[in-house]
């Protein structure tokens, strides 16, 4: 092996450490006893969805500038490594690289957000209906659990705390279709649209009606009824549309009355 590789193996290794540490609960330094098992994911795979959360969690915002160095401080991973999961998240749609501006988070336009709105319905009544059939009594137990997590917080109104287990309630929503590709779709579909998630809490009553509707989608789906299941989806997407486009025109406002031609860049995690 050629003498310049080298160091770049051990980069890659020490991006797998601290991307591990970063996903999980278990601390970096118990990962030495070889006790803790190792993820399987790729490196890349890994950071990128990391980069995918920063966006879905709100820090980076549509318009916003990711750039290599502020991502590299922030996730304490290698440059090459942040360049190649960026390059993934340009595929998916989530970032524009522009010429001498870098990584962008992508805007997004009404029409946009009517079309991946229509792209959602179909994967979310599929996943309904094959949750309903094809789900395990564990995959319905931990959508029970996602669902009340979230109930949970909605009430106590922490914004981080909602954005976090609306994401850990569709990833339980999506593993009960048993389905790599549609969980992939359901993902990038959801990313797209996670800038409009905090529009939901701005309507008084909407948290609990939401609520209503993801245990009837459960019970559905806890009595096998593909079509119950679909049928209780469906309404509670098209709810979320109707608060979507005024969370979307909220946006653009905030966006048009900020200083013209500046790009926001996200807080360092200094001062989160």
């Amino acid at each position: 092996m050629a003498a310049g590789i080298q160091p770049q193996k051990r980069s890659g290794k020490r991006d797998r450490a601290k991307l591990e540490a970063l996903t999980s609960n278990v601390p970096l330094s118990s990962r030495k006893s070889g006790r803790a098992s190792r993820d399987p994911t790729p490196v890349r795979a890994q950071l990128a969805q990391k980069l995918r959360s920063l966006i879905t969690e709100g820090v980076y915002k549509a318009g916003d500038r990711m750039t290599e160095r502020a991502l590299c401080e922030r996730l304490g991973v290698s440059r090459p490594s942040v360049r190649e999961a960026l390059r993934q998240l340009e595929a998916e749609g989530l970032i524009d690289i522009l010429p001498n501006r870098g990584p962008v988070v992508r805007m997004v336009s009404v029409s946009d957000v009517l079309e991946l709105w229509e792209v959602r319905t179909a994967l979310e009544t599929l996943i309904a209906r094959r949750f309903a059939t094809q789900a395990t009594e564990r995959q319905i137990q931990d959508l029970d659990k996602a669902i009340r997590d979230f109930d949970a917080a909605l009430r106590s109104k922490d914004t981080g705390f909602i954005k976090s287990t609306k994401t850990a309630l569709y990833e339980a929503f999506a593993a009960g279709a048993n389905s790599a590709i549609l969980t992939t779709y359901f993902r990038q579909v959801n990313a797209r649209l996670s800038f409009l998630w905090s529009s939901s809490l701005m309507f008084p009553g909407r948290p609990a009606e939401s609520i209503g509707e993801l245990f009837a989608l459960l019970t559905a789906i806890k009595n096998r009824n593909a079509a119950a299941a679909e049928a209780a989806i469906l309404l509670h997407i098209e709810h979320g549309k109707a608060i979507a486009m005024y969370g979307l025109r909220v946006f653009e406002e905030s966006r048009r009355i900020a200083a013209p031609g500046r790009t926001r860049q996200a807080a360092s995690p200094e001062t989160q």
